[in-house]
This record gives C-alpha cells, structure tokens and sequence, in this order.
C-alpha cells in the first residue's frame, strides 16, 4: 500500500529548522522520563553548560505539563484507566544561539482564554515584577488535586530569555491549535 507520506520531507523540515528532538504523542510520566533523559544526554553530548540543561529541561517538562492539563485530545492509558493529553512537544536551534522548546496541543476555546490572558500578563511584567508574582501566586494558590499551583508559565517565563511566543490556530468552533514557543540561551 503506498502513501502520500515523504519521511525525506520531514526530514529536511526538522533540519531546516534545526530541530534537535521532536515528538508527538500521548505524554505520560513514562515518556517525559525517556524524553528527559535523551535530551540531557544529547545536550550534555554538545557540551552545554549544566545550567543550560537544567534550564532547558525545566521549560521542557513545563511544557509538557501545559499539554497534560490543556489538551483536549486524549487517550486512554488501558493499563490504569486513566487519560492523558496527546500533542507535539521539542526543541530545536535558532540563528541567534537559542534554543527553543516548542509544544502545541488543540484545546478548547474557554481553555484558550485563561491561556492567552496568563501569558499575555506575564509577558508584560519586568523581570523584577515576574519574580514578585512568582512569589505571590506561590504563597496564594495552594497545590491542586493534579499536584500543581499555578505556576508552570510563571516558571517557563523566569527561565527564558525571552517573552514566551503563542499562537492560537482556529480548528473548529470549539477546537484551537495552541502552539508554545520559549527561548532559552545556549551559553549563561
């Protein structure tokens, strides 16, 4: 049976792009493991400095947290009857010696906007500002049934160097594309 299907041009796309890593799929605790560990060990590999690592590893898993709680896809874990998010998740290069840590996922349209509302007001803190807020929504909001507080964007947004890049794709009158970007430099 053949296909439309070109693995060359995904190959060239990933390296045109300079992606390091890129997948997509459901993402478990299994996978953000396996995931974890490929991405040190490539980083490490390159000769990136330790904080880097960290840095990029942090956004990473972030990132992937952002598609456990927002994704609208989902899909069953048959060996322990739960549900996890399914999207896209990596990294790649930039010109500018950055790297980038990209997600996307479809969510819903009121998921949507408490999104772009939370990133639209970190984006406008000053690094001083984005430090208090950190603190603020910490003391504040208490731990929540899925272990978090709130601050997966506050956390992305103090590691990058730069404000956080979104996109919001209108799939159908309920279903969003929402693509993640987040820049972190190559050398501290």
């Amino acid at each position: 049976m053949e296909t439309n299907f070109n693995v060359y041009e995904v190959y060239k796309l990933m390296e045109n792009n300079q992606i390091q890593f890129s997948y997509k799929g459901p993402i478990t605790q299994e996978v953000l493991i396996s995931l974890g560990d490929t991405i040190k060990e490539k980083l490490h590999r390159d000769d990136c400095d330790v904080r880097v690592v960290r840095k990029v590893f942090s956004v990473l898993v972030e990132a992937a947290h952002n598609i456990l709680r927002y994704s609208s896809e989902q899909t069953d874990l048959s060996h322990n009857n739960r549900t996890t998010g399914i999207g896209l998740i990596g990294i790649g290069k930039t010109e500018a010696n950055l790297f980038v840590i990209f997600s996307g996922n479809i969510i819903s349209q009121k998921d949507k906007d408490i999104i772009e509302k939370k990133i639209s007001f970190i984006n406008s803190l000053s690094r001083k500002d984005l430090q208090e807020s950190y603190k603020t929504q910490l003391r504040k909001h208490p731990i929540s049934e899925d272990g978090s507080a709130g601050l997966g964007l506050f956390e992305v947004a103090r590691k990058s160097d730069r404000p956080i890049e979104y996109n919001f794709s209108q799939l159908d009158t309920n279903k969003i594309f929402f693509e993640l970007k987040i820049f972190v430099q190559v050398e501290d």
